[in-house]
């Protein structure tokens, strides 16, 4: 038989030494029969890792480079590495993101020592070790620098590492680079050669070649003896570390060391010498941060780190690498502490439920909880990048101790150094209990674990709506599909979730985390609901659960028996095993119930006692609950209190502080307790406990639901409705009081970070008194009389709380709870109720107030008292209530009643708007000529202006606003909106119908006529694919195959899914990623048998983005909306009668929004069931043409629309009042269907916009030119038009306009170049039928006029337009020749010399020329410098101060007497670059004398510039502008030590003039703004009275 058994070949020797030496585990070589696929070998090498030394990751300030150098057989990342998974290359992983690296450059050094091939080879060690000094000596980071090195070598690597270090040692050339040799780490090094090596000698000669490195390790080789005599003499001053194998490898038929413990040792005296448990591949190869073998390799590591940087400090050198490094780590704490800030403000958090994993650190018993780490499930779960279900799901009886599971597998992890995020739910609490507050909890756990997506996170910063008030599904989308899992090489991280049950949304959160990306694993509890049971189906293979049973908690329950049985009235020995038995025979698993009894029995002074409790009581924890409240002090005081804490812990939205509750209890009691946290148990007993965060919490979820609903013991009942009836009026008192207003005051006096005393319940209140109402009794009259008198008396200052906290989400929040109140009290009221339209006014109110103003009131929270109300409509309550009325900022000319639903409107003039886009951040508009406009979404401020070359079909942000793409006819471009640089232009072949941006792959998909997906690449550039998608039609399914061009074609916002209309053919649906046809959606059969779908087209598409809503829905022809279940195909529901052409859903999938061809906008809310049914809330009539287009904002509260040559951004109060993450739908039960009453344009088409402005010197008349030609006269006491003067052309528009006083001449341009000059009589009251204008010229220069500028002695005018200016007489003669104004930046700016009327000026992007009126001859330049920077600090604002007062005097400093009174400021917008300010003292352009020297020009404060929008005047010493905020504000220029900056009040976007700039006028006379809106003029009074200071230095 010995002649049939299969012998080993020598291939396979072969590969067994390769797994045992090289270090990983391989499949087979390939006999010489097959040799390996050129595919097979790159694969390998690419493995193995290059050749050379490879730079794995640099520093700013390196002081140590560590190189990693492999072994026989081994690659310059094989060696290093476990698997071929990047993640487990740990020298470049794992140190990088170690922060005790921070100052290290980490290399890897590769060299040819593949003793496998099949060819001799005469390469020996020293070979290796002259590659290995050449590389380094070569390598000009290491060259240039100072660093210390360190060599970790493995096996054969070592000796290469002592023979290079022989080399440099012994060359006097290398001397600097020896001498910076410090340690020396050998892994399993074989210093004395190996017995195993002859075995391979002879192999390699019968079947691959000799190799002479291969001998080289035979023990008592030369090169052997030579090296170890050499290198103890070079070694005196180097740090060694050997670390020896202890495990065998398997070889051939044997196990044996390949290199034992006295060869890979040195046996030095200053040797460090270490075991690893592990064979002699796996001393370099780790699967997990936490491997034991990882751990001490890394701690020695840090221990030579820190003997480098101890030792730095001799030398000169390197004290100043030290310092460096010192600078570094400051810098680097202070751009951490930054982030750390910057995160949590962005995500609403400063720190992770660290409290709730302490407390349930607190109670979990040593020793206990290893039962579940044991689990096989569980092990194979914990194991990153494993083939295991990617969700384990741990189910569990109540009290069976499943979060403190939770709290060990936390501690389990961060022992291991894993990226461990979790979050505790906790049924009662809002915040808690919040799907979206759990997601932004992770997140803030992963951004703080993870640089990389710590660095992704804070790119959303400048979203204006910040995450905390996003719902469940944004948040997800924006900050973990658009934002976190779009990492290119993500590390494993693993989330622990507990009692997912206890949110009322648990469904919700399975649905988004079926889209997990594989690098994500995560742990869940819950009990065993049948809600739970669905949840596993739902999840299918992605989750592996597991029922916690009675014998897994058995052991762990006799532990907690006894750690507290010493506390027990118990003798040793029998009793206690008695009493232990008993507990676990009666306890049926549940912890709960053990500690309950546990806690009652160390109240107990004898064993009888104990015995008679043990008897006693009940195994129903409802029934020991009881038994608890039966034992409570009786007594009608105590019993009170005891009440009251139950309610106010039951009740409230979260849980209470000690000093909150305390308050609480005086105001509802009047009772003061000074010390509750003592005497809690007292008052309480058992059922409450007070957490880490001082909080007062119940014991466990089963007695607080025990609690609400026990009616057993009544004097202790808490009956819901009347106990929330009872703290709302009880916050409704706290805040009608002085505490509120008397804050307010406290911080006008002290600034906004002071706070007074006595309030500690203001917070709670503030935020949740309506939390209460909405749950209180409907009928009480008290509640509802408080509730007024808070509406008309404390809405300023309360509004102003929650700006300063930056939570103005509780202003919608609260406008819900509203809602639903009124819905119930309604019934008890009187249809003509006055209460009723007070709170339906009031509700509307604060749902405008947050929308319009949210934005002024993040910058400065006092305007709420002093600005916003006089600008709301006349009839709204803020108005009635609040508004100054004559005695502080007024507004003249605000017609306006009720509430406009317009925020802004843009006018491209004759331009044609084509496509638009809506982001958080940004408006992008493009016109039909080719430009793409981006604005800022909140100031309708022009960002950037995009040259596109051709009309855009299609316009799209992505989510996080990050990029702009325009699709044509012919090409796609991408712009980064950051800076507007253009990334990438695509040519094609068919027009774009539809464009997404892929979030998950970074991709850009377009749908396009030719019926075709193309998707491209961003990142390179390129298309990666290209589906033609009607190849996927199958007619036998009873889909008629299309055969002609689509005519609407629609992707769904996450480019998964394609929708395609063709004519006389039903909707198709499309499956893009798995390129397949899905069905097709039709409306029904008529009655004559005729598919009533096959008659008319599809006018528009629009998918729901909600997950939770799966619909399409459809536009046809006949005015039908039909509405389609995207996965069944099913016609879901249908409205007759909308004739809409373009269709939009909110971002949160709530509602839709449709607009037809005259100008109707009606908004639908999806509802029923599964959200297919449309119910009409609202509609607007905007008197437009016909809707072209709608884009909905990622914050779903606005929405915008192109129609002809105007866009409009529309901001109606019902998509605020859905704009907060509400938790719980249920908490809104009935708030959510409120219909506001729609208001349109009532008085039909708008009249004439004005374009231009002017006035008199003495501010009693404004002159103004519209957009149809007039010129009316406007009296400024009450902003009313008194007449019109006269009239241009119709429809041509008013371009200029200027008034001489002396001459009462007031002259007019348009944009035909025609120049009218009337003479005023003004010296009485003007009425409509006056003739107080009587013509003096009419003048035709046939070019488009810009700007008139009078000569100040009535002798002419200048006349500006495009490129040039003209002098000419006041009858029209030209005099002089044309004064070029063509300059590198625009055009050169023209104005009146401040100090000089004879003159005027030119300034130029780098000069400054004067002109003399007489002869527009050019005198000697004074100027011609490029000015300098001003740098720009801003601080908190202060109280309001007064800033202009009525008898100012002008400053006595030495600096002030000395400086000049009159300036000249311009503001220049070079392209692609921010505005520059440029400002000039007078005299510098009023000549010197010989005896004074020219005083020094203004530098040029670029940074203030580019926070500038325009400039409103220069008035004595002060510079006011309009900021790119919209406020009005002042600069000081009268002192250069200290520049100060006042905001003074802020102008509404849709005063916006026809041109994108805002038609402003200071009257200096009496210090007024004006401005043109729309056909109007307002007047803004005692708006420069009162300001917020802010420096500048």
């Amino acid at each position: 038989m010995e002649r049939f058994r299969r012998r080993v070949s020598a291939d396979e020797n072969i590969s067994r030494l390769e797994r045992a030496i090289s270090g990983f585990t391989v499949s087979r070589r390939p006999s010489p029969v097959r040799q390996a696929s050129s595919e097979d070998e790159r694969v390998e090498d690419s493995f193995k890792g290059p050749l050379g030394l490879n730079l794995l990751r640099d520093v700013t300030e390196p002081l140590i480079d560590f190189i990693f150098v492999h072994g026989l057989g081994g690659g310059s990342r094989k060696t290093w590495s476990k698997s071929s998974n990047q993640y487990h290359y740990w020298p470049k992983e794992w140190l990088s993101q170690d922060p005790e690296f921070g100052c290290v450059r980490v290399w890897s050094f590769g060299y040819k020592a593949d003793w496998n091939e099949r060819k001799e080879t005469v390469l020996e060690i020293q070979d290796f070790a002259l590659a290995l000094v050449g590389e380094i000596e070569n390598a000009p980071d290491i060259r240039r620098s100072k660093t210390k090195i360190v060599f970790v070598a493995h096996s054969m690597g070592g000796l290469v590492v002592k023979q290079a270090c022989i080399l440099a040692r012994e060359d006097p050339s290398l001397g600097n680079l020896a001498g910076r040799i410090h340690t020396l780490y050998f892994l399993a090094t074989p210093h004395r050669g190996s017995d195993l090596t002859k075995t391979l000698t002879n192999i390699l000669k019968v079947s691959y070649g000799q190799k002479a490195f291969v001998s080289d390790l035979e023990p008592n080789s030369s090169l052997i003896n030579a090296t170890n005599d050499s290198f103890r003499h070079h070694a005196e001053d180097l740090q060694l570390w050997s670390f020896y194998e202890t495990f065998p490898s398997q070889i051939l038929l044997t196990n044996a060391l390949i290199v034992n413990k006295s060869s890979a040792t040195l046996g030095y005296a200053r040797e460090r010498i270490s075991p690893l448990n592990s064979d002699h591949r796996g001393v370099c190869k780790f699967d997990l941060p936490s491997d034991p073998n990882y751990k001490t390799l890394r701690n020695a590591f840090i221990t030579t780190i820190d003997t480098i940087l101890s030792q730095s400090k001799k030398t000169h050198l390197f004290d100043q690498k030290l310092c460096s490094l010192i600078a570094v780590s400051q810098i680097t704490s202070e751009t951490i502490r930054l982030q750390h800030d910057k995160l949590a403000a962005l995500i609403g958090l400063s720190e992770p439920p660290v409290n709730d994993l302490a407390a349930l650190e607190d109670v979990r018993i040593p020793n206990s909880c290893e039962w579940l780490i044991s689990k096989p499930a569980y092990s194979t779960w914990h194991t990153p990048w494993s083939d295991s279900p990617p969700v384990f799901w741990l189910l569990g009886n109540a009290g069976s101790g499943k979060s403190v599971l939770c709290s060990h597998v936390i501690r389990e992890m961060q022992k291991d150094n894993l990226r461990c995020s979790y979050f505790f739910f906790k049924h009662g609490t809002d915040v808690k209990s919040s799907i979206a507050g759990c997601l932004r909890a992770l997140a803030y756990q992963m951004a703080k674990s993870d640089e990389a997506i710590l660095r992704k996170v804070l790119e959303l910063e400048q979203d204006t709506v910040p995450c905390v008030q996003w719902d469940e599904g944004t948040t997800w989308r924006k900050l973990f599909m658009g934002c976190i899992f779009k990492l290119s090489k993500p590390l494993p991280q693993f989330w622990v979730i507990d009692a997912l049950d206890e949110s009322p949304k648990f469904s919700t959160f399975l649905k988004l985390i079926k889209d997990l990306p594989s690098y994500m694993r995560i742990f869940l509890t819950s009990r065993g609901t049948p809600e739970a049971q669905q949840g596993l189906v739902s999840l299918g293979p992605l989750v592996e659960s597991y029922q916690v049973q009675s014998e897994d908690i058995l052991d762990d329950l006799g532990i907690l028996i006894d750690s507290k049985m010493s506390q027990l009235p118990v003798s040793d020995g029998d009793g206690q095993l008695k009493l232990r038995d008993k507990l676990l025979s009666k306890s049926s698993g549940s912890f709960l119930w053990v500690s309950l009894i546990i806690q009652e029995l160390e109240q107990t002074y004898s064993e009888e006692d104990a015995e008679e409790i043990l008897n006693e009581v009940p195994e129903d924890m409802n029934q020991l609950y009881i038994r608890m409240l039966n034992s409570l002090p009786s007594s009608d005081r105590a019993t009170r209190l005891t009440h009251c804490v139950f309610l106010w812990t039951l009740l409230t939205r979260r849980a209470l502080t000690l000093s909150e509750m305390q308050c609480a209890i005086k105001l509802d009691l009047n009772q003061t307790i000074h010390n509750l946290g003592r005497s809690l148990p007292a008052i309480c007993g058992q059922f409450m406990s007070i957490d880490r965060s001082n909080c007062i919490q119940s014991i466990h979820q089963t007695a607080h639901v025990f609690l609400l609903s026990q009616d057993d013991v009544p004097p202790f009942a808490v009956d819901e409705q009347s106990g929330h009836n009872r703290i709302a009026q009880t916050c409704l008192k706290f805040l009608n009081g002085n505490q509120l207003r008397d804050t307010y005051l406290h911080r006008q006096k002290n600034g906004p970070q002071s706070s007074t005393s006595g309030t500690e319940l203001l917070d709670y209140a503030c935020t949740s008194f309506s939390h209460h109402v909405q749950k209180s009794v409907p009928d009480d009259d008290n509640t509802f009389s408080l509730l007024r008198t808070f509406l008309e008396t404390r809405i300023p200052p309360w509004i102003e709380y929650l700006a300063t906290k930056a939570e103005m989400y509780h202003v919608i929040r609260t406008v819900k709870n509203l809602q639903s109140y009124m819905k119930r009290r309604v019934k008890q009221m009187s249809p003509l109720s006055s209460g009723k339209d007070m709170l339906e006014s009031w509700i509307k109110d604060l749902v405008k107030v947050n929308a319009k103003f949210r934005t002024h009131l993040s910058i400065s929270p006092s305007a709420i008292h002093n600005l916003i109300p006089a600008l709301c409509p006349l009839d709204s309550m803020m108005s009635k209530k609040y508004a100054p009325r004559n005695r502080g900022f007024v507004v003249e000319g605000l017609k306006e009643t009720t509430w406009d639903d317009c925020v802004a409107m843009i006018d491209f003039q004759d331009k044609q708007a084509c496509a638009i886009a809506l982001g958080d951040q940004y408006l992008a508009v493009a016109l039909s000529q080719g430009p793409v406009y981006v604005y800022y979404r909140d100031s309708i401020h022009v960002k950037h202006t995009l040259a596109f070359g051709e009309r855009a079909k299609t316009l799209v942000l992505s989510s996080d606003c990050g990029y702009l793409a325009a699709c044509g006819l012919r090409k796609a471009t991408i712009w980064d909106t950051d800076s507007g640089a253009q990334i990438w232009t695509f040519s094609r072949t068919h027009a774009a119908l539809s464009t997404a941006f892929d979030i998950e792959t970074n991709n850009l998909v377009t749908a396009t006529q030719g019926g075709y997906i193309s998707t491209w690449d961003l990142r390179e550039g390129r298309e990666t694919d290209h589906w033609e998608w009607n190849e996927s039609v199958n007619a036998t399914r009873g889909m008629p195959k299309p055969n002609r061009s689509p005519g609407k074609v629609l992707l769904s916002p996450d480019s998964c899914t394609l929708a395609a209309c063709y004519r006389g053919l039903p909707i198709y649906l499309f499956d893009v990623k798995a390129k397949t046809c899905i069905g097709c959606c039709q409306r029904k059969v008529e009655s004559k048998g005729q598919m009533r779908g096959n008659q008319y087209l599809v006018d528009a598409l629009a998918f729901n983005p909600n997950i939770e809503i799966d619909v399409l829905v459809a536009s046809y022809g006949d005015g039908e909306l039909a509405v389609f279940n995207k996965t069944s195909n099913d016609l879901r529901h249908c409205v007759p009668n909308i004739f809409a052409q373009t269709l939009a859903c909110s971002s949160d999938g709530s509602i839709l929004v449709t607009g037809s061809s005259r100008g109707l906008i009606r908004m639908f809310e999806f509802g029923g069931i599964e959200g297919d049914r449309l119910s009409l809330v609202y509609r607007i009539n905007s008197y437009d043409d016909a809707i072209r287009s709608i884009a909905f904002g990622g914050d779903s509260s606005h929405f915008a629309v192109i129609c002809g040559s105007h866009c409009r951004l529309w901001g109606p109060a019902v998509l605020a009042q859905n704009h907060v993450d509400g938790g719980s739908q249920s908490e809104f039960s009935q708030g959510s269907t409120f219909v506001f009453e729609p208001k349109g344009s009532e008085e039909g088409s708008e009249e004439a916009g004005i374009t231009a402005i002017c006035g008199d010197e003495a501010g009693n008349w404004a002159f103004c030119g519209k957009l149809d030609g007039a010129v009316a006269l406007f009296e400024t006491q009450s902003a009313a038009q008194r007449a019109v003067l006269y009239r241009h052309a119709l429809h041509i528009r008013v371009t200029s306009i200027a008034y001489h006083e002396r001459g009462s001449l007031l002259m007019t341009a348009d944009e035909s170049g025609r120049i009218l000059i009337y003479k005023l009589s003004l010296e009485k009251d003007v009425v409509e039928d006056d003739e107080v204008a009587s013509l003096v010229s009419d003048v035709s220069t046939e070019v488009s006029i810009q700007k008139l500028l009078p000569d100040p002695a009535g002798n002419g005018i200048l006349v500006i337009s495009r490129g040039f200016a003209t002098m000419r007489t006041l009858a029209g003669e030209q005099k002089g020749s044309p004064i070029g104004l063509t300059d590198k930046n625009g055009d050169k700016i023209a104005l009146l010399h401040p100090t000089r009327p004879q003159n005027f000026i030119v300034l130029g992007s780098d000069n400054v020329d004067v002109y003399s009126w007489s002869n527009v001859v050019k005198e000697d330049p004074l100027i011609h410098d490029h000015l300098g920077g001003l740098s720009l600090t801003v601080t908190p604002p202060t109280p309001l101060l007064p800033s202009f007062p009525e008898n100012s005097s002008q400053s006595t400093s030495p600096v002030a007497a000395t400086v000049p009174t009159k300036y000249i400021a311009h503001l220049s917008s070079p392209p692609f670059s921010p505005h520059s300010l440029r400002i000039w003292p007078a005299e510098l352009l009023s000549g010197t004398t010989s005896s004074s020297p020219p005083p020094q020009p203004y530098p040029d404060p670029n940074h203030l510039g580019s926070k500038m929008r325009q400039i409103i005047a220069v008035w004595e010493t002060r510079l006011l502008f309009l900021d790119i905020h919209l406020w009005v504000c002042s600069l000081e220029l009268s002192s250069r030590e200290l520049l100060v900056v006042k905001r003074h009040f802020f102008l509404l976007p849709e005063w916006l003039g026809t041109e994108s700039s805002f038609n402003v006028l200071f009257s200096e006379a009496k210090r007024e703004i004006w401005i043109g809106f729309r056909g109007r003029l307002l007047v803004v009074k005692k708006g420069l009275d009162w300001g917020e200071l802010w420096s500048l230095g």
